[in-house]
């Protein structure tokens, strides 16, 4: 096992997680799926695992929404992995690509790509679908796996595409109408999964209707046990062994375990008791957590958390969630809601609109920033994103 920060793991590096994979095959026999996770969660990992091992009956297509701008190049792509599941490539080509029966043979696939994009901006949908309908054609079914589906809309919408939000709308439109349409629908799965709120996007264009029969799986943070586990598993990978007492401090530390926490700790830890020539102990814990973990090192994998905020909410609600954010950072624990409200009045005078603020928390729930106590009190996701906010973001200047 090896300590792998911020890339997908695959083969003996994929740790757990067998229970959410044992709950995705058991929902997919009768739905499809919107998995939420926030980032560094490991979903892109278990998506992988869905392609890597399916289950008996199935065959899975990959698709990543942030390799496309339109529905066109999505639909591209689903016709060269369509031709990968068959073994040969160009398989699908020749049905779909004019005038060039005779130069196919001579042809890259990146210039039959081109080429097929240059001639179904009209016909997406139906190629995709008939795409799909041969996939099905022998009784196997067909898993749709699409990653990052919400960025893929966001650019759309925000882009420089001519009637984004509409075209948005269409593929939102045309995934819905795979899952449901009679021919498809008993043959057909979707897995469609992203770091941003699916919901959240899809009500920008007044399209929650068009995801509302997804069934929603969440990908939560492992278990006390199993972050033993794995913390254990990657440390043993570096020649490093913690006494029972110094790995409790190492949980504790964690506070929040998600995979990405305990592999960045794990290589705090293990890089330090080598650098020192000394065993861990738990103030050793405490100072990777605070000088490493927290430090330059690593601000790479949060900054997103911060950066995130200006690309895919609107100015204004990009400006109030960073000072939402630094409110809660800089709080010594969950903060009244009633607290917040009074800050975003103040912010917007005449212009505040309590159901705009509601809708903004939710969305910075849905995106996995914020947490409800359920007393009428917000806090932050996670220790990390509290003491990281606060460090480098923590002033009224950086808001």
């Amino acid at each position: 096992m090896n300590i792998t920060i911020g890339n997908t793991v695959w083969g003996d590096d994929f740790f757990d997680r067998e229970e959410t994979i044992a709950q995705l095959w058991d929902t997919l026999r009768t739905d499809s799926v919107l998995l939420a996770a926030p980032r560094r969660v490991g979903k892109t990992s278990i998506m992988r695992k869905l392609c890597d091992e399916p289950a008996s009956g199935f065959r899975v297509l990959w698709l990543d929404g942030q390799d496309f701008n339109t529905p066109e190049d999505l639909v591209v792509d689903l016709v060269t992995k369509a031709g990968e599941l068959m073994k040969d490539t160009r398989h699908f080509f020749p049905r779909w690509l004019k005038d060039t029966a005779s130069q196919l043979g001579e042809l890259e696939i990146w210039q039959l790509r081109f080429k097929l994009k240059e001639q179904i901006p009209q016909r997406w949908g139906s190629v995709g679908e008939a795409i799909i309908q041969d996939l099905v054609k022998d009784g196997k079914k067909l898993l749709l796996v699409i990653d990052e589906l919400p960025i893929l809309l966001h650019k759309m919408i925000h882009g420089k595409t001519e009637n984004g939000a509409a075209r948005a709308q269409e593929l939102l439109d045309w995934l819905r109408h795979i899952r449901q349409v009679p021919s498809l629908s008993p043959h057909v799965r979707q897995v469609l999964g992203g770091s941003i709120g699916l919901p959240r996007v899809a009500a920008m264009i007044g399209s929650s209707h068009k995801i509302n029969d997804l069934r929603p799986i969440e990908v939560e943070p492992f278990n006390r046990k199993t972050a033993k586990e794995l913390a254990t598993g990657l440390l043993a990978s570096r020649q490093v062994i913690l006494k029972e007492d110094v790995m409790d401090a190492f949980l504790d530390q964690v506070e929040t375990f998600l995979p990405i926490f305990i592999q960045i700790m794990a290589s705090a830890v293990a890089g330090e008791v080598h650098r020192q020539k000394k065993e861990a102990t738990a103030e050793l814990i405490r100072e990777c957590y605070e000088q490493r973990a927290l430090g330059p090192e690593f601000r790479v994998q949060f900054e997103d958390y911060y950066e995130r905020l200006g690309r895919y909410y609107s100015p204004d609600d990009s400006r109030l969630a960073k000072s939402l954010m630094r409110e809660l950072a800089v709080a010594s624990g969950p903060v009244p809601k009633s607290h917040l409200l009074g800050m975003y009045q103040k912010e917007l005078g005449g212009a505040a609109d309590p159901q705009r603020f509601d809708m903004l928390l939710t969305w910075l729930a849905d995106d996995f920033y914020l947490v409800d106590s359920g007393d009428g009190r917000i806090g932050l996701k996670s220790r990390w994103i509290r003491d990281w906010w606060r460090k480098y973001h923590g002033s009224k200047s950086q808001v």
